[in-house]
């Protein structure tokens, strides 16, 4: 009798195995990690991604463009620039240098552009496309005079922080509240 109560206790032992396997489902977890670029000095740069998938892409600058600027200069008891110019002119010849803070290359120095109506927006091509990183550089914008240049606006800008859709805006704002509005545009690569 002992024999069969064993092997009773083992069949049945045998079912119960059975049912719970059966019961119990693996349920398998999936880590799905995601991947981005990572790289602080891309536009498309993203902190919250798992790893980097090697997808950066950096700006990389085509044109520089003087969106709008003063028409009256704030030093000058807001007289219109240029009251001293050869022929009577009264807008100013602009100047746009745009440098590296962190190195101190300069990035941009325009030509001059004579007579520039505050309406206009001249455009200069980019020299080389020259790739923006991710720190602060310096602009300055002048009215190149016979008699001097005359600053007339300037500020500090980081290229990436600002970066979208392929343009890149900044500016100031003079003391007889004129605007003056740069627009660098790049090209990711």
């Amino acid at each position: 009798m002992k024999k069969n109560t064993i092997n009773l206790l083992s069949g049945t032992f045998l079912v119960f195995s059975i049912v719970l396997s059966g019961a119990c489902k693996k349920v398998e977890v999936v880590d799905e990690k995601v991947g981005g670029c990572f790289d602080t000095d891309s536009p498309i740069h993203d902190a919250s991604i798992d790893y980097d998938d090697g997808t950066c892409q950096y700006a990389y600058i085509d044109l520089y463009e003087l969106t709008n600027h003063p028409d009256q200069d704030p030093a000058n008891s807001g007289q219109d620039w240029d009251l001293i110019a050869v022929g009577n002119a009264r807008r100013p010849d602009v100047l746009l240098t745009i440098t590296n803070q962190l190195t101190g290359e300069v990035l941009f120095e325009g030509p001059e552009t004579g007579d520039i109506d505050p309406s206009s927006t001249p455009s200069w091509p980019a020299p080389y496309q020259q790739q923006l990183f991710n720190h602060n550089y310096e602009w300055t914008l002048y009215d190149n005079d016979v008699s001097g240049s005359e600053l007339m606006a300037s500020g500090v800008f980081n290229p990436i922080e600002l970066a979208n859709n392929g343009t890149i805006q900044f500016g100031d704002v003079n003391s007889l509240q004129d605007t003056t509005l740069v627009t660098m545009f790049y090209t990711l690569k």
